[in-house]
């Protein structure tokens, strides 16, 4: 599977500024020419995680929650969407994803057919897989959904909060593990650390409030947006971001609602922060 080496990626990044995918150029910039298609690891490129080819070290492991192998490469494949390590402008084999993740080729067809019926991913016939380019009109759409889940979801959680403390304490002693750990990757400039921590931290917080359908509904969601910042500036948009959910969970413990829900929607809006800097 190709995916571009990271000096390239940090040249496109510094003449393009944001965009929504991994190689920073949607938004701002069209895709120059066609997809070309992913076969196999090319010498040096990056396996799924970050790793050199042939790495799985990084890959999530396979949770009690995943009881069959298709929701196990669904796992893995999302967390290399949010990472950054799948482009869209690569397409993609289901045996060449086999093949790197060292599964058989049934249950990652079947993780894709999965992703192509929720609108992340399209088939292209006869080649493979690619991700759904995303404009900016997609992004505010997705976010402002988001919003609708993420808000009620702060709301339960600091009215549980203000009535029975003791009750919400692993509920947000949870949450601020997730935050301060997408603070401390913020902080040591890995933005695949950071973007891992803050999805969990999103997927939790939905999941505590509203409960798990809720959870895996936002996470559909943000899996279609896949916002990263330039490399010029991720560090400090990053930062901001990590900041803003470390102190929403001192708003949730608080039971102080309406600022908690004002910040968790400005938080979704993770690309915005882009445009000022």
């Amino acid at each position: 599977m190709r995916v571009v080496d990271n000096r390239l990626l940090h040249s496109i990044v510094g003449r393009r500024g944001y965009a929504v995918n991994s190689h920073r150029r949607r938004i701002l910039v069209t895709s120059e020419s066609a997809a070309p298609e992913a076969k196999g690891p090319a010498s040096g490129s990056r396996a799924l995680g970050g790793h050199a080819s042939g790495s799985r070290a990084s890959l999530p492991a396979r949770p009690e929650t995943a009881p069959t192998l298709r929701e196990h490469a669904l796992i893995v494949i999302r967390h290399a969407i949010t990472t950054g390590d799948l482009d869209e402008d690569t397409i993609y084999s289901a045996a060449g994803l086999a093949k790197q993740l060292g599964m058989s080729l049934s249950p990652v067809r079947e993780a894709m057919m999965s992703l192509v019926a929720e609108g992340t991913v399209e088939a292209v016939p006869n080649r493979g897989f690619r991700l759904v380019p995303v404009t900016r009109e997609d992004l505010e759409e997705i976010i402002r959904i988001r919003a609708l889940l993420a808000g009620p979801a702060v709301d339960a959680l600091c009215a549980r909060a203000s009535e029975d403390p003791a009750a919400s304490e692993a509920a947000l002693g949870d949450l601020r593990t997730h935050a301060e750990a997408a603070l401390a990757a913020a902080h040591e400039d890995d933005t695949i650390g950071f973007m891992t921590a803050d999805r969990l931290f999103h997927e939790h917080l939905l999941e505590h409030g509203l409960g798990r359908r809720a959870a895996d509904i936002s996470l559909r969601l943000r899996d279609q947006s896949r916002v990263f910042a330039a490399h010029s500036i991720a560090a400090i948009v990053d930062a901001e971001s990590a900041q803003q959910i470390v102190d929403l969970v001192g708003l949730i413990e608080a039971g102080r609602s309406a600022e908690a829900q004002a910040l968790v929607i400005d938080n979704l809006f993770y690309f915005r922060r882009t445009e000022n800097l």
